[in-house]
């Protein structure tokens, strides 16, 4: 049972209470929300042969679409993270979740290619914004020891939407048309308000520094049921009431390094992600390999299907290892499957199904949100939000460089192969921005699974290590 003798911080409350019932509660709603985000991230991909037949729609509007939906989410998850900061991580959730859901439903009325593409923004900026403020409120809401592998878990819930999406779009477009897929796929995150409303709290961490005592309690008590019982007597994070902006901080003496390198891993990540999300089927097709429409699917599909069982073995692995360690064999192994494919270009469709398949178990793992992990616990609690929310941010920037050089790279004729072989550079220097993560947290003293200084302010850490939590009388729960 939780004890009242001692001042805690929300966090070292809940480290002291461990995982409970109600924290896989909250930790299923938001993998819902998730998967419903990752739907609408590409639902409009199935979306756009029907607006080729039925408005000509041309590639180089397409193009555009595209281009300026990853730019919008971008935008909209540093502008909601740097939001989240300061007006909590539970509001800004609902209120992107809303925008997303009102702007994709609204899709169904566009009268033209213009309008679709104005509300495809729209709703972007509420795609963006509803994953990294939700996986700040999860990495706020469980246990230190839990927060990476738990964060690698749920993230699986987006590319588990795209797979929804993709079956939802073959069922209705061909009975009902595309307007309807959209006002279902606007309805679904909508739906989902009601239940997150009811069963997620606020960070209890946010709450408490905000001087929301009474609510920092009863968000508690929706955790730890027995603190109900026992009335916690909670303090906030030594430090965190210090004036200083989220940005600042992000690129303050202290997480200068962190931030650049969660950047540039995130740039270099998503890039690789989109670069092979938007080639890969074109690839499968061309001469060599050669596959036809149906192997090129089957080939994709499996690829997908495998980094979804590679990201919840990433997060089983994360509760007993080290963050870098885990990522960094999982890059190690990426660059082997990619020399495979690259050097052995005239490999049979069964080998490379089997090759593929080994690929999307490690490749994608790390590609997609893998930084959000390390933001998440490399950032305190107050500014953890906007860290999350820029280096998405990057990884959107990313996905636009990623998305242009694929089309480079196809243009040079290196074929399919070759196009493999190219990638595995990239990855190696991602290696490179693992160990200088790592170096970075050890110089810190924030290199073990719980990143080590989950409840302090970077501003009031010596050498030594986090100062001395103090009790302040006007922050007591």
């Amino acid at each position: 049972m939780l004890t009242t003798a001692s001042p805690q911080t929300p966090q070292q409350a809940l480290d002291a209470a461990g995982l409970t019932a109600r924290h896989w509660v909250v930790f299923g709603v938001i993998a819902l929300v998730l998967l419903a985000d990752g739907m609408d991230i590409t639902i409009v991909s199935h979306v756009f042969p029907s607006l080729v037949r039925e408005w000509g729609v041309g590639p180089a509007q397409i193009t555009f679409i595209v281009t300026a939906s990853f730019v919008a989410m971008g935008l909209g998850a540093v502008l909601a993270g740097r939001l989240a900061d300061r007006f909590g991580r539970k509001t800004l959730t609902i209120g992107a979740m809303i925008l997303l859901g009102v702007a994709t439903a609204v899709l169904a009325t566009a009268p033209n290619v213009e309008m679709f593409a104005l509300w495809r923004i729209v709703s972007s900026f509420g795609l963006g914004g509803v994953m990294p403020v939700v996986l700040t409120l999860l990495a706020d809401l469980v246990p230190s020891a839990n927060r990476g592998q738990l964060v690698a878990i749920v993230s699986t819930g987006v590319g588990l939407g795209t797979t929804c999406g993709a079956f939802l779009a073959g069922a209705i477009i061909p009975v009902a048309g595309w307007r309807t897929l959209m006002v279902l796929c606007g309805i679904i995150p909508l739906a989902l308000i009601l239940p997150f409303l009811a069963l997620v709290p606020e960070s209890p961490t946010w709450l408490v520094v905000r001087r929301s005592a009474a609510k920092a309690q009863q968000a508690m008590t929706k955790l730890v049921p027995r603190s109900e019982v026992s009335p916690l007597h909670l303090v906030a994070p030594v430090g965190a009431e210090v004036d200083t902006g989220a940005f600042g901080v992000l690129l303050s003496r202290r997480f200068a390094v962190t931030t650049a390198l969660i950047w540039t891993y995130a740039l270099i990540g998503l890039g690789l992600q989109m670069t092979i999300v938007q080639y890969l089927p074109t690839l499968l097709q061309a001469p060599v390999p050669g596959l036809s429409t149906g192997q090129s699917s089957l080939v994709v599909g499996l690829y997908g299907a495998a980094s979804t069982v590679g990201n919840l073995l990433l997060g089983m692995l994360l509760r007993k290892y080290s963050r870098f360690s885990v990522v960094g064999i999982f890059l190690a192994l990426s660059i082997a499957c990619l020399i495979l494919i690259g050097t052995n270009p005239a490999m049979d469709f069964p080998l490379l199904v089997l090759m593929m398949s080994l690929t999307g178990l490690v490749l994608p793992t790390v590609l997609g949100g893998t930084q959000n992990i390390f933001a998440a616990i490399a950032y305190p609690a107050r500014v953890r939000a906007t860290g999350v929310g820029a280096g998405s941010l990057a990884g959107r920037v990313g996905s636009v460089a990623g998305g242009l050089t694929g089309g480079t790279i196809i243009g040079a004729g290196l074929g399919f192969s070759g196009f493999f072989l190219v990638l595995a550079l990239p990855v190696a220097v991602m290696i490179g921005v693992v160990v200088g993560l790592k170096t970075d947290a050890r110089r810190h003293g924030a290199d073990g699974p719980d990143g080590g200084q989950v409840d302090t302010d970077p501003l009031q850490t010596t050498e030594d290590g986090p100062t001395e939590q103090r009790a302040t009388p006007h922050m007591r729960v």
